[in-house]
């Protein structure tokens, strides 16, 4: 099975995004959105990150746990490399993030990506597994 496929939309970019449960499809979403940012094999991991997101539904605790990973990203200058995702459910997360500050020298942005968004999103039970549909805001 495929992780996640890119989609242009418009002006922005989106994924869609697969796992054979819950766990697996927050790992592959945050892998795909971190494919779109950089090449993911040139990041170490020299750190790790905990973290913890309750939000009212998966939907939204998927663009939750995007949107913390894009502020890791952004205000710390951390790039993750590995997404442990520890539990998750209908409405909680708990994950670790292993990953290295970046270094402009061997880290090139492919794209920048201001946040996950609400549009369009969705996440569905298909045969064996889950897809998701999210759009990122550039």
């Amino acid at each position: 099975m495929k992780r996640f496929e890119v989609i242009e939309h418009t002006a922005d970019i989106g994924l869609k995004i697969y796992g054979k449960d819950l766990k697996e499809l927050f790992t592959n979403s945050a892998i795909g959105l971190f494919s779109l940012i950089t090449d993911l094999d040139k990041v170490g991991i020299k750190e790790s990150i905990k973290v913890r997101l309750e939000d009212d539904n998966k939907e939204e605790l998927l663009v939750s746990w995007l949107n913390e990973l894009i502020f890791h990203f952004s205000a710390r200058n951390f790039i993750p490399r590995e997404f442990k995702i520890e539990e998750v459910s209908e409405n909680e997360l708990t994950a670790k993030i292993l990953g290295e500050n970046i270094d402009l020298t061997k880290h090139k942005i492919l794209s920048e990506i201001k946040a996950a968004t609400y549009h369009e999103l969705e996440i569905k039970k298909i045969g064996e597994g889950f897809e998701a549909k999210v759009i990122f805001d550039t």
